[in-house]
């Protein structure tokens, strides 16, 4: 009788894989990569899509590709994400060898360079909805919005540590063009309005808005 297969969990021959996977890890974390600079799965969207937005959020302990992407096509919007399915669970303590299984994926994740791979999940929704969002995000308005860079140009009494990352990818026929914020909301707060970062934050509610399942 053929052995049935058994379900994967790491044994103790998998721990010097996971060492290096975990090394991987903050590696990606440390050093952005995927998440700063355009990728196959830009270069797709530019090549099949009329225009895309792509927004990334991150943080300075956690900085692998976490997508939200709408992009419109002829007369049709459709949605996406692209993030870790681990994203989650991570620093959570599981039983039975889970926690180092659900960070090796999690390293395997960051060291994949995103592409039209298993990770982009469409996201279903009204067409309606989805054109309608797209029309209310003003995207040739949006395609101007200039960035504050990684670091401010802030009072230090409005100085924030360890603060939300948001990329901004604007892709067209044209051009792939990033925009960074970095603590929107502290730093509007903090030190006033400011309209591009304004209508940075706006965006991203919107987008969380319309898939508000994703972080």
């Amino acid at each position: 009788m053929p052995l049935q297969p058994q379900p994967y969990l790491p044994s103790d021959k998998t721990h010097h894989w996971m060492r290096v996977t975990c090394l991987l890890a903050l590696l990606s974390a440390t050093f952005p990569g995927w998440a700063q600079a355009p990728t196959p799965l830009h270069t797709f969207f530019q090549q099949h899509y009329d225009s895309t937005i792509v927004y990334h959020h991150g943080s300075s302990w956690n900085n692998s590709p976490n997508y939200l992407i709408l992009a419109k096509h002829r007369g049709g919007v459709d949605a996406f994400t692209y993030t870790s399915p681990y994203r989650d669970g991570l620093g959570h303590y599981y039983p039975g060898q889970l926690t180092g299984h659900f960070s090796q994926e999690d390293a395997r994740f960051r060291a994949t360079p995103p592409d039209t791979n298993r990770y982009l999940v469409p996201r279903a929704g009204d067409p309606a909805v989805l054109r309608r969002t797209w029309q209310q995000l003003h995207p040739a308005q949006f395609w101007a919005v200039v960035g504050d860079g990684n670091v401010p140009n802030a009072p230090a009494a409005c100085t924030v540590e360890d603060g939300e990352q948001y990329v901004f990818y604007f892709i067209d026929k044209r051009a792939i063009r990033a925009v960074s914020f970095y603590a929107p909301a502290e730093q509007e707060a903090c030190v006033g309005h400011n309209a591009n970062r304004a209508q940075a934050l706006a965006v991203s509610r919107a987008l969380r808005a319309l898939i508000p399942n994703a972080r």
